[in-house]
């Protein structure tokens, strides 16, 4: 090693096999090697391929990730090392060797484990489990007999809400967040998200007014502080926007 290398602070240091292959080409950084060799050690585990599985399973969640999946990873997976390395040039084990070995391994079979494999998907045990939870709770949300709506205040709202020619499809949106437990509503840049949730949101404000039920609890979340800061912005400048009464634009404003 040079002197630079000694003082990189991403490499992880006294490390050999492919956990020094994977460090080197900038695919993984120390933090993640240092937990996989401490994760193995726990669990006697000296098979450098499921290590380097587990660093793996580690380095997904630092880049926004609950898992690395073994069997695609090799084409996902992009060096940031200073050696202009092709990810297809580092040696990657045999997706489906490596996974039988992960599944052998005790940082698996064990329990408690650290990793959940599912098939070819590596989890962080913490992740899967909380991924199971949040899957569970959308289930049992979509589910749950739908609340009790008031039809004439409803489709008043939504010809108030929604006049624009080619808005039925914002109105279709905002009408099944009122009528059902869960709603997914995507779409592109530019194409009324935020509007059409923000309407929606006073429509939901409206709904329980009309029906004699106490107002609904509303929270904004986002996956980073930047866009939860954005995403409070758009909802508040769409509000401003609205045709509602003054106390639903206000609620709505208050929005955190």
């Amino acid at each position: 090693m040079t002197g630079a290398d000694v003082l990189d602070g991403r490499r992880a240091l006294g490390v050999a096999g492919l956990l020094r292959a994977f460090g080197d080409a900038g695919v993984l950084a120390a933090a993640d090697v240092h937990v996989a060799q401490r994760l193995a050690r726990l669990a006697g585990e000296d098979d450098e391929q499921v290590q380097l599985a587990a660093a793996l399973a580690v380095r997904a969640p630092r880049l926004g990730h609950v898992l690395a999946d073994l069997a695609t990873i090799a084409a996902t997976a992009v060096p940031a090392g200073e050696q202009a390395v092709e990810a297809g040039e580092l040696p990657w084990p045999e997706p489906g060797a490596w996974a039988a070995a992960v599944a052998a391994s005790p940082l698996v079979a064990t329990e408690p484990a650290p990793l959940r494999l599912e098939g070819t998907r590596l989890y962080l045990d913490r992740f899967w489990c909380e991924e199971r939870a949040i899957a569970d709770d959308l289930a049992a949300l979509a589910a749950c007999e739908p609340d009790a709506v008031d039809e004439a205040a409803l489709r008043e709202g939504l010809a108030r809400l929604f006049p624009e020619p080619g808005g039925e499809r914002q109105a279709l949106a905002a009408e099944t967040v009122v009528r059902r437990g869960v709603t997914v509503i995507a779409g592109g840049p530019g194409t009324g998200k935020t509007t059409t949730v923000a309407r929606a949101l006073a429509l939901l404000v409206e709904q329980a007014a009309a029906l004699g039920r106490p107002a609904p609890l509303i929270a904004l979340a986002a996956p980073t502080g930047k866009a939860a800061t954005r995403l409070q912005e758009a909802v508040h400048e769409a509000a401003g926007d609205i045709d509602a009464r003054p106390e639903v634009r206000e609620r709505l404003r208050a929005l955190d």
